[in-house]
């Protein structure tokens, strides 16, 4: 991932490789959680899971535009498209802090063996800033695999977005589903280090 931040440009490689690094952040307390105990110093750890999420992941509709604009989908480029993606982007972002941080309520649960904290406030919009950003993301892959003939992110976002309904019952699915989009945003970010052939040109040659 290292390599990949110094290769590749600026928000296509900035915002997964934070998306990424709270992932794993993430995964490692809800596997640890049945270690650690439930307390104070678990619930503190599974605090941050909930903040990223929520101010993070909106960033991906941003990110999601410069990937289709290094697909060299030049629509991508037009002030009024960054308008709606930034507006789009703080109103995720204000639904996230609302039931994810100022509204958060957090309680152990046991699953299957793991115990992590969830959020025990009710979300007037559930998992819809989710399904939402999961459906840009993979608008934009569409875009991308139909310009450059790369699939993998609008297969990774495609599985992210069928999960991300049935997670509130099976937590696990929510998971796979985030690490799944997760390797798909680092192998988009691969795709487009400098060095490799223009996304265009390849098209152009096919």
């Amino acid at each position: 991932m290292v390599r990949y931040v110094r290769a590749a440009p600026g928000r296509l490689t900035l915002i997964p490789a934070l998306t990424c690094a709270a992932l794993v952040w993430d995964n490692a307390v809800i596997a640890l959680g049945g270690t650690i105990g439930a307390g104070g110093f678990l619930e503190a750890v599974n605090t941050p899971r909930f903040v990223l999420h929520a101010l993070l992941t909106p960033f991906l509709v941003v990110w999601s535009l410069a990937a289709a604009e290094h697909a060299g989908v030049r629509a991508a480029a037009r002030p009024p498209l960054r308008i709606a993606t930034g507006v789009l982007t703080l109103l995720l972002i204000a639904a996230g802090t609302a039931h994810d941080i100022l509204g958060l309520s957090l309680r152990p649960e046991h699953w299957h063996g793991a115990l992590r904290y969830v959020n025990d406030a009710a979300s007037p919009v559930g998992p819809l800033p989710a399904v939402v950003t999961g459906l840009v993301v993979l608008g934009a892959g569409i875009v991308v695999w139909r310009r450059t003939g790369f699939s993998l992110l609008a297969a990774t976002a495609a599985v992210m977005v069928v999960v991300s309904g049935a997670a509130a019952g099976i937590p696990v699915l929510g998971n796979a589903g985030e690490v799944v989009l997760g390797a798909g945003l680092l192998l988009t970010v691969r795709r487009f280090l400098p060095g490799r052939a223009a996304p265009a040109a390849e098209a152009a040659a096919a």
